[in-house]
């Protein structure tokens, strides 16, 4: 009963005070919908962008960086910014902003004071969002919808175009970088050819290899005519008496092929005759030299074959760099371009409209219960002052 009679109170201050609460709602919402059609309409049109695939660096850099820094503090020195993430940080630059700016001459259309201040406008209406498939997807709001289609198209192009410069910039500072580092190689190299062309000079040298085969040769064929002397001589010294005419004959052809073998050798060849000497330099460096020589050599030849392999690198990277530079192809791909939309954005009349009712009716139903509960409390204050007075008689008139 208890439960039944204070509904019955709920519906009984609903029905006293309808007259309240249907006018606050009709009130409300009238004024809503006259508000709505008065607020200037808004339109926001889309595109999604596809960024491009990250470059391999020509050198290889990237590679050893990526393994040498840790994932995470990679990410805090710029490691691992997306391309992507990195078209976001381009889309809201002044350059790009600034160039949709004066195309549209959004200045007066949107009724800035400056150029700075429809920047800062024209950055607040662009929304961007990064998708998990790595694409961009850009979103422009006008007051038409042509407009805020070709503002969002316009963005687009604008990104493509500074995203190109910046590629382009890039590859020239490549090519200069490259160019110099190749002059540089190409200095080094005349300077190491000219000290190896004075080694091979000083020490005779022709075609090493060749040379220290013929010289092991010519020793070898030495080391046997003199054995085959000297046991001719130990003959003929048994056999002869000295001062015979044949035993100082073999006596000195061993001494001339022991002097043979030192300049061979490299021992005593400064003590030959010219002739001798210059016979024995066209076999290069004697044997006793040729480590000492032959490692020096090495080492030239070697920073020689170094040298060429950069300069040749350094052509390939160049010839690379030149076409990057020279290259004005589009970077972004436009994935869906933007159209004008067929529903605005703002203002949304009907949601506008519809919670306009819903707040005014909990409002007035909520002042309805407040009013009556005044009322009561109102009344039940009389009764109260009427019993008091009433325990003075003699002051009622």
């Amino acid at each position: 009963m208890e439960t039944s009679r204070n509904l019955l109170d709920y519906v009984y201050v609903l029905l006293k005070w309808r007259r309240l609460i249907v006018v606050s709602v009709l009130v409300c919402t009238v004024a809503t919908a006259a508000v709505s059609l008065i607020l200037p309409e808004r339109w926001t049109a889309s595109t999604r962008l596809l960024p491009p695939e990250e470059e391999s660096d020509s050198f290889n850099l990237s590679m050893l960086a990526s393994a040498a820094v840790p994932a995470n503090l990679g990410r805090l020195v710029g490691g691992g910014v997306t391309p992507a993430e990195r078209l976001m940080t381009i889309l809201g630059s002044r350059r790009v902003l600034g160039a949709v700016v004066d195309r549209f001459n959004l200045v007066a259309a949107l009724g800035a004071t400056s150029r700075e201040h429809a920047i800062d406008l024209l950055d607040a209406q662009v929304e961007r969002e990064l998708g998990r498939d790595g694409s961009l997807l850009v979103s422009a709001t006008a007051t038409t919808p042509a407009q805020a289609a070709a503002v969002c198209n316009a963005l687009a192009e604008e990104l493509d175009t500074v995203n190109r410069a910046g590629k382009r910039y890039q590859a020239a500072a490549l090519r200069r970088f490259l160019e110099e580092r190749r002059g540089a190689v190409q200095q080094e190299m005349l300077a190491d050819a000219g000290r190896f062309r004075e080694y091979q000079e000083q020490h005779g040298l022709v075609d090493l290899e060749a040379q220290t085969r013929a010289a092991v040769a010519v020793v070898q064929g030495a080391v046997q005519e003199l054995t085959l002397q000297e046991v001719k001589l130990q003959v003929a010294r048994e056999q002869l008496a000295p001062g015979q005419p044949e035993l100082r004959q073999l006596e000195s052809e061993v001494a001339a092929l022991r002097q043979q073998l030192a300049a061979l050798t490299g021992v005593a060849r400064a003590e030959m005759g010219s002739q001798a000497a210059a016979a024995l330099a066209s076999l290069g460096p004697g044997l006793r030299d040729l480590p000492a020589v032959g490692q020096e050599y090495a080492r030239l030849a070697l920073e020689q074959k170094i040298k060429e392999q950069i300069l040749a690198y350094l052509g390939t990277r160049l010839e690379e760099a030149k076409y990057s530079e020279a290259r004005n192809t589009p970077t972004i791909q436009v994935l869906d371009p933007a159209t004008p939309p067929e529903t605005r954005s703002w203002p949304r009349r009907t949601l506008m409209v519809l919670v306009a009712a819903a707040v005014s009716l909990m409002s007035s139903v909520v002042l309805a219960f407040a009013l009556e509960s005044a009322g009561q409390l109102a009344r039940e204050q009389r009764d109260q002052l009427d019993r008091i007075a009433a325990l003075f008689p003699g002051r009622r008139r």
